[in-house]
């Protein structure tokens, strides 16, 4: 059985003959938050977490407002849509369609901006 609050050990635990298994779980559940706080010192894993999430919040309104501008050429189009690839599929590992089809037209796009003597 696990549990992840008091309320969920209450909850697991109702029966009034069930006070010293409660107790011992509800310590149990203190010691291990107690050796999570202390590893996440040393780590560092809400400070990584939170700022990955305010990065990710910056990146998500970049992008919004990126979509929303009004294209004024080809490579304004080309520009968007690779925003879009890098946001949703960052690694290019996506293999479904409509993926590999997008990508191809982004790369027709640059090659039709870059000019015809572009490599």
């Amino acid at each position: 059985m696990w549990a992840y609050s008091g309320r969920e050990i209450d909850r697991l635990l109702p029966n009034p003959d069930q006070d010293e298994m409660r107790r011992r779980a509800r310590a149990a559940l203190a010691a291990r938050r107690s050796e999570w706080k202390t590893a996440d010192k040393q780590v560092g894993y809400t400070r990584a977490k939170k700022a990955e999430k305010e990065i990710a919040d910056v990146e998500e309104a970049l992008a919004q407002e990126l979509w929303s501008a009004v294209p004024l050429s080809v490579a304004g189009v080309a520009v968007k849509l690779h925003s879009l690839l890098e946001m949703e599929d960052p690694r290019s590992a996506l293999q479904e369609a409509p993926w590999p089809e997008l990508r191809t037209i982004l790369a027709d796009l640059v090659r039709i901006c870059a000019g015809p003597n572009a490599i």
